[in-house]
């Protein structure tokens, strides 16, 4: 039997702290998705979309620069709340890097 608590792993009796040997268990399921968290996902994916040709277009690369030229425009124009806006452009950024730094380009991801 395992049992996760904070940053402790209860394993047959013995405690292990800090991270090694942490396990992680994911369980998966089928859910029926409410109509509002569909939405929220399509209008993520087309920021998504939206926000990685501006950092490319603009040759964003520091989190600070992308974050003053995107957030207004993500929460504003696509309604994401705070927190989905700015893992938005983090997830943009990634992408962008991960797209520049990648020596066999191939297209520009859209």
């Amino acid at each position: 039997m395992v049992l996760i608590a904070s940053r402790f792993l209860f394993w047959r009796g013995s405690i292990v702290s800090g991270d090694e040997g942490l396990l992680i268990i994911s369980i998966g399921m089928r859910v029926s998705p409410e109509p509002e968290a569909v939405e929220l996902l399509r209008r993520y994916n087309v920021a998504l979309n939206y926000a990685i040709n501006r950092i490319l277009s603009l040759d964003l690369r520091s989190i600070g620069r992308v974050h003053n030229a995107l957030y207004r425009e993500l929460r504003e124009w696509f309604d994401l709340p705070s927190r989905v806006a700015i893992d938005c452009y983090r997830d943009a950024l990634a992408n962008a890097n991960a797209w520049r730094n990648n020596p066999r380009r191939g297209r520009r991801p859209s």
